[in-house]
């Protein structure tokens, strides 16, 4: 008969709460900026349920209609230096010059989720890296990361390659 080895009895870290944090679980709790393209209402419900503050692009520009379409680096300068969590779709914004100019002058952290999920999928990979997209963000330096089915993984944006000639 063969024996499985057995997991360490102590790994060191504290085990993490069943479900996702509330607010009231950290010092200082994160406030999120939920760009249009990025989360449905769904995501921002969870987020408000559970006490965190949502800023959304109406109301960062004043109304709906004039955040319609907004560039990235409208929504971006508007939001520099807030402090505030990006959940973002458009991961675009590393490849364009302007707008990965526009991002670093801003110091947030970004967090990318998938662009082709459904609502439910995106509440599913908010509400089970909540936790660990709150740690990564008291960071002192601002960086961007993609949420998946595996976790948080720090984002690596894709090189073009050259062509040769």
């Amino acid at each position: 008969m063969k024996t499985l080895p057995s997991l360490p009895r102590n790994t060191g870290s504290e085990p993490r709460p069943s479900g996702p944090p509330h607010a009231s679980s950290w010092a200082a709790p994160p406030e999120f900026y939920l760009d249009e393209n990025a989360v449905t209402r769904t995501v921002r419900r969870l987020l408000r349920e559970l006490g965190y503050v949502c800023h959304t692009p109406p109301e960062v520009f004043g109304t709906r209609a004039e955040s319609l379409g907004a560039a990235d680096t409208e929504w971006l300068g508007k939001i520099a230096r807030s402090g505030w969590l990006v959940l973002n779709r458009d991961a675009k914004i590393m490849e364009r010059l302007d707008e990965l100019a526009a991002y670093r002058a801003a110091r947030v952290h970004m967090f990318y989720l998938p662009g082709v999920a459904t609502r439910d999928h995106l509440r599913y990979l908010v509400e089970t890296n909540l936790h660990d997209i709150v740690m990564y963000a008291t960071e002192r330096n601002p960086d961007v990361w993609r949420i998946t089915d595996n976790g948080v993984a720090r984002f690596a944006p894709r090189t073009r390659r050259r062509l040769p000639g």
